[in-house]
Order: structure tokens, then C-alpha cells, then sequence
């Protein structure tokens, strides 16, 4: 069974913010949570992001899942420290999430009217097939 690929972005995309931790579900403006140096909370915006590549043999199996990354963003709005905290099916998508996150375009996290770096930034990427 073929499924065109602009069925699966747009499903993907639509729950994918609505399930990321702290994420806004609107394309623009979309956001994530993350933590400033002071504890505070901050926003940063994501001012761009690439289609999602559902993995061709997880497609073909007709495989499901999630990935749930946990990273920063600096004060240049550059992704640091990417992690994979949990997936399931462990390491399936693994590559998929990773490659689809470090592409993200970020907007420098600000705080008081300074750029700050934010921490423990999480994201939950259902992988859905539709």
C-alpha cells in the first residue's frame, strides 16, 4: 500500500506539535519550552522546520512509533547536545528524529530582552502512519 507522502506530512506535522512537550500547535509561532540559566522558563520559537522522512522500511512494515529527544538551544539559536531519551520501538526511528530535529531552524531563546541559552529542552515525535 503506497501512501503519498503529503498525506503523511501533514498528519505527522499536525500531531507532532500538538504532542511535543511545550510546543504550540500552529505553524507559525510554534514553540518549544526550555529552561534559562536562572530557572526561569523560556519559549523558543522554531522559525523553520523541513518535511519528515518516515523511514522507508519502518513504512514498509507499516511500523508505529515515537521518539522522545531532549536537547538545548544557545543564545545563537543553535541545537546543542541532542539526545534520544526514550523510543519505541527502540532505535527504529531513532535516525529518522534525529536528522528531521537538526534541521529545525530556532530562534535565540530571549529572556528580559537578552539572548540566553535555554536547557532540557524535550520533544515527543509520534511516528504515525496514516
Amino acid at each position: 500500500m503506497k501512501i503519498p507522502f503529503r498525506l503523511i506530512f501533514a498528519a505527522i506535522t499536525s500531531v507532532l506539535f500538538l504532542n511535543f512537550s511545550g510546543a504550540v500547535g500552529a505553524q507559525a509561532g510554534a514553540y518549544v519550552q526550555g529552561t534559562a540559566p536562572s530557572g526561569e522558563a523560556v519559549q523558543v520559537t522554531i522559525s523553520s522546520r523541513p518535511p519528515l522522512k518516515y523511514p522507508r522500511r519502518a513504512q514498509r512494515m507499516g511500523i508505529e512509533g515515537f521518539v522522545v529527544l531532549s536537547f538545548d538551544v544557545n543564545e545563537k539559536g543553535e541545537l546543542v547536545d541532542l539526545r534520544v531519551t526514550d523510543s519505541k520501538p527502540r532505535l527504529v526511528f531513532d535516525k529518522a528524529a534525529t536528522q528531521y530535529i537538526k534541521k529545525f531552524k530556532f530562534q535565540p531563546p530571549v529572556l528580559g530582552g537578552s539572548a540566553v541559552y535555554a536547557s532540557d529542552i524535550t520533544m515527543r515525535m509520534p511516528f504515525r502512519l496514516e
